[in-house]
This record gives C-alpha cells, structure tokens and sequence, in this order.
C-alpha cells in the first residue's frame, strides 16, 4: 500500500514539474518557437499609411495577416495624413500603444521619427522609399528602394515598350520631383533609352508634365500636353498612372492614346484588350513587407545581418499584355499568400532568426524577383 503510495505522488510530481517546464518554455522562447506557426502575438508591430484603401494598402494588409498566421506577430495598422504633423502623431499613438516595433511606409519626419523611437527602444523601418544612407540609430532597421536596384532600369524598359509599338510622339506626366523621387531617374532612363533606339531620329518625347496629387492635378497635365502637342501618339504616365492619368485621357478630346503606366487597377486588363494600355506597372507589396518585417524580426530576436546595408530594393513588376495581368493576379496579388510573391518558408530561410548562414544579400535576391521568377517558383 504504501509502494503504491509512493509511486502515485512521483508520479503527480513528474506532472508538476512537466507543467511548470512547460510553462517556462512558451513566450521565453521567442527566437525559435514559433517555426510551426503555432503562437501568434509575442510581438506587435505597428504599420504607418497614408490609407488601406487603395492596392497598395489592400495588399500590405493582406500579406500582414499571412505573416500572423506563420509567425508570433501581430500587426497593428495606423493611417497617418501627408503632412509631418500627422506622421509624427501617428506614431506617437503607436508607441503609446506599446507596439515593438514600426514599419513606416515614408521617410517622413526621419530623424524625429529615430528620436522618438529610440526613446521608446523601438526598431523603425521604411518601407516604401529610399533612406539617406548617413541617418544612422541602432534602431533603425532601413529603407527600400521600391523600383529596383535603379531606377533608370525601369524607365529604359517602358521605352523598349513604347518603341516595340511603334509610338513617335511620347507626352509625360508625373508627380511633382520633390515627392516622387525617383521620377529623375525614370524619366532619364526611358529618354535615354528611347534615344538609343531611336538611331532614326523619328521620336520625340516631351518635357514632362508634373502635377500634384489629385486627379484633377492629373486631368490638368493631360490636358496640357494636348494642347502644347496636338500629334502626340502617347503618353507614359508616371503619377498614378491607371487610378487617375488614364481616366484623364479617357475623358480627354483624344480618349484613344495608348498609356504607359507607372500603376494598376482593375481596369487594367481591359486596357490591354482595348490597346489603350501599352505597359503598367506596380510595387510588389508582399516583396515590400517581407523585406521589412525579416530584418525587424531579426533584430527583435537580437540578430543582424553581418552584410546589412541601410537600404534594400524589391522588384517593381511590370506587365504588357493581358496574360501578364492574369500572371500577376494568380502569384503577386493572390487571395492565398502560399501561391504570393514570398512564402513564409522561403522568408525563414533568409532569415538569422531560423537560419546561421543567412545574409542580408540573400533577403534581397528573394525580394527582388520577377514576376516570370515568382511563377517559376510555384510551379
């Protein structure tokens, strides 16, 4: 009776100690314990945009909550208005709600935004822009540079397009320099590319038109560039180009010049079948988020690429007929983040946090591949 006795509280306190193990061992594990995808909420990560209305905030969102399903995150979105103002009050908000870390979409307020964050002892990152390479913080986690490695790449593929349709009498039209930085850049790529080609001399691409952020901005500037050159045969339209450019041009005296668009929308597909549309184009979200939260993850798990570099680059995908569109609905912008452009899989094997022998170049190449690239993978 009483060896009976003994065996049962050995027993009962094997139980105890296998609970209070167990219970040790949940949150604390933090680095590594969430490969199954199992816990989700140990970190909290707070998401700054100017809205989550439009595909951009629509598909930041979407791939957020794919990343809440495979790690222990949660995401919790601020929209914040254009001025510096709004930005620094909306982040505000987000420290005083305890988030562990900042995914800001813009550089605006930067060296504020640091100080503030490095008050609080909070990782920031931007996500939408190139940073200055000299703003330097221990918190500070980076840019990216949303058009590829450069710029001018993207703007001498528009005109390779613009060329191959045979188009001789090119307008432009862009956001304001100041706000779209790169706009230099992809202007200067497509003239000089558009130069090269053109070893006739039968092209003519005009000065650009820049406008502000409305679409009646954009409106004006169509309507200019109409006016100042009646024969023009197309236009590449580099601010907002499908949401408010090609419904200028629709509602225009010439409604049928075919665009070359920095955006897309859903009209986008009809353009094409219409041949009102000759080449679009848009950021690749899920490439822009997963870059971002994989060195934010890693940092927070006390891990730093030994090759880190202040700003990383993801691919600007780029469509020309209709079954591109269909491509880049089925692997970019899918329903279900498993077939998207980056899964949680291939994003822990770029990580330190899961993976020794990850680097911040290997992040990178996962994060810039095309959109033929992204197929090739899930098939």
């Amino acid at each position: 009776m009483k060896s009976k006795q003994w065996v049962f509280s050995l027993a009962a306190l094997m139980l105890l100690i296998s609970v209070v193990l167990a219970g040790c061992g949940g949150s604390g594990n933090s680095a590594k314990g969430d490969a199954g995808g199992n816990s989700k909420g140990d970190y909290t990560i707070g998401v700054m945009l100017y809205n989550y209305t439009d595909i951009q905030g629509q598909q930041i969102k979407a791939y957020c909550s794919y990343l809440e399903d495979h790690f222990n995150v949660k995401f919790n979105f601020a929209t914040v208005g254009p001025s510096e103002e709004g930005h620094i009050s909306g982040l505000e908000n987000l420290l005083a709600s305890g988030v562990d870390a900042v995914i800001s979409g813009y550089d605006t307020a930067l060296e504020q935004s640091l100080s503030l964050v490095e008050e609080a002892g909070v990782y920031y990152a931007v996500a939408l822009g190139e940073v200055d390479e000299n703003v330097s913080s221990d918190y500070f986690v980076g840019g990216i540079k949303q058009f590829g490695e450069n710029p001018e790449e993207l703007g001498a593929k528009y005109a390779e397009q613009a060329y191959a349709a045979g188009v001789k009498q090119i307008g432009m039209t862009s956001f304001l320099e100041f706000a779209f930085v790169d706009a230099p850049a992809i202007i200067k790529g497509f003239t000089d590319k558009m130069e090269a080609l053109d070893t006739k001399g039968e092209i003519t691409v005009y000065p650009t038109e820049f406008h502000s952020f409305a679409p009646e901005n954009a409106a004006d500037a169509v309507t200019k560039v109409i006016s100042d050159h009646p024969e023009v045969d197309a236009i590449f339209g580099l601010g907002s180009g499908m949401d408010y450019v090609y419904p200028a041009i629709l509602n225009s005296t010439k409604p049928n010049i075919p665009l070359l668009a920095l955006g897309y929308n859903d009209t986008t597909e009809e353009g094409f079948e219409s041949g009102k549309v000759l080449m679009a184009g848009t950021n690749n979200y899920g490439q822009v988020i997963a870059n971002s939260f994989a060195q934010i993850y890693d940092r927070l798990n006390g891990k730093t690429y030994a090759d880190w570099k202040p700003n990383g680059y993801v691919n600007y995908v780029t469509m020309t007929s209709i079954e591109e569109v269909k491509d880049f609905k089925n692997y970019i912008i899918p329903e279900d983040k498993s077939n998207g452009p980056v899964t949680a899989d291939e994003l822990k094997n770029v990580m330190l946090t899961y993976n020794d022998a990850a680097t911040w170049a290997s992040l990178q190449e996962l994060t810039s591949r095309t959109l033929a690239e992204i197929k090739a993978a899930r098939n």
